[in-house]
């Protein structure tokens, strides 16, 4: 697969590395009919070439560069919005801010919206999904974890550790 063809994932949410992990699914079937593993690996305020596999000269990333060589890397992609919260709404709908008007300080979104989010989409096709990160998203009568299979928030500041003299 020629990774030149594909768009590069530049979205900022806030220091955190945002993963979502989606698993095949659990019921048996032949190997011609095996769905791909997939690994959403969504991060914050960092510049597109700050990675080993983007050609950095000093920053290694082996990790990230291994599952980029067996992977697909996305070369040239854009958000809707530089917002990181209607950002991560419009990943997880699949639509413009405009169209599910979600962002800081606005009501949740629709349960309308849920039939075209990734985790409904994916469970639907036979996919086990799950969620470690920020997710950042409301959505109207749920909570984040009823939307995967397994769900781990981590606080945004997740690597902030308040010390014995405050």
């Amino acid at each position: 697969m020629n990774k030149s063809k594909f768009f590069s994932l530049k979205v900022a949410v806030l220091g955190i590395v945002y993963l979502t992990v989606l698993l095949s699914g659990c019921s048996p079937q032949k190997e011609e009919e095996q769905k791909p593993n997939v690994i959403f690996l969504l991060i914050d305020d960092q510049r597109n070439s700050s990675l080993g596999c983007a050609g950095h000269p000093i920053i290694k990333t082996p990790v990230i560069d291994n599952l980029a060589d067996q992977g697909v890397r996305f070369s040239n992609a854009f958000v809707t919005t530089s917002i990181c919260a209607a950002s991560r709404a419009s990943i997880f709908t699949g639509m413009h801010e405009r169209t599910h008007q979600f962002t800081f300080n606005t009501k949740p979104l629709s349960q309308e919206y849920l039939k075209t989010s990734y985790p409904v989409l994916l469970r639907e096709a036979g996919y086990h999904t799950g969620f470690i990160g920020k997710f950042g998203v409301e959505v109207e009568g749920y909570q984040p974890h009823e939307l995967f299979n397994n769900f781990r928030a981590l606080n945004r500041w997740m690597y902030f550790k308040k010390q014995q003299d405050g």
